[in-house]
């Protein structure tokens, strides 16, 4: 067993080792742009999950709504054409292209922070396909936020949090593109 000083010491060895390593061949803004980076993947994972698990609830009391409906009508065709299934079906579809967009942002804030055996050029293609996902993701997000679930399908649900992390992903990826795009 080791005595409390030498344990100490070994960690603050390994500590420096790993922090020296980290930082050889790294230039100033690398640190910053990490940390977008990580950010971004953090937000994204959140809204990615919160997205895929309000589709699948929203799917499931879909389907227990749609026996009740099923037995106030009369024909299959006034069933599924009703408001009620049709802005069902609508707010699903909004929620199914944000998990989309979430997802590939999700997957380009990945591979560009952390590239693996990525070469050079194929991290410039990794950076404008982050651009041009987080610039749809920032699109869409706007739009169904403020827009398409408020308006047209009269779903006011989302609270402020929810809100703020939709957007601040958003911000992360295209700020993280747009700094990566400077850098190289």
């Amino acid at each position: 067993m080791m005595n409390r000083a030498a344990r100490r010491r070994m960690d603050s060895m390994v500590w420096y080792a790993l922090r020296a390593g980290s930082s050889q061949g790294c230039e100033e803004g690398d640190d910053l742009l990490w940390v977008i980076g990580v950010l971004g993947i953090v937000l994204h994972t959140l809204c990615t999950t919160g997205a895929g698990v309000g589709m699948v609830i929203g799917f499931v009391f879909f389907l227990v709504g749609f026996g009740e409906m099923k037995n106030k009508s009369r024909n299959l065709s006034s069933l599924l054409l009703s408001k009620d299934t049709l802005m069902i079906v609508g707010t699903m579809g909004v929620v199914l292209v944000y998990f989309l967009l979430s997802c590939w942002n999700l997957k380009m804030i990945g591979d560009a922070t952390f590239p693996g055996l990525l070469g050079s050029a194929i991290r410039e293609i990794s950076v404008r396909q982050l651009l041009t996902a987080a610039v749809l993701y920032t699109l869409w997000t706007t739009i169904s936020l403020y827009w398409l679930l408020p308006r047209v399908l009269s779903f006011d649900g989302l609270g402020l949090k929810v809100q703020l992390i939709a957007l601040g992903a958003a911000g992360a990826s295209i700020l993280y593109g747009i700094i990566k795009m400077v850098m190289t």
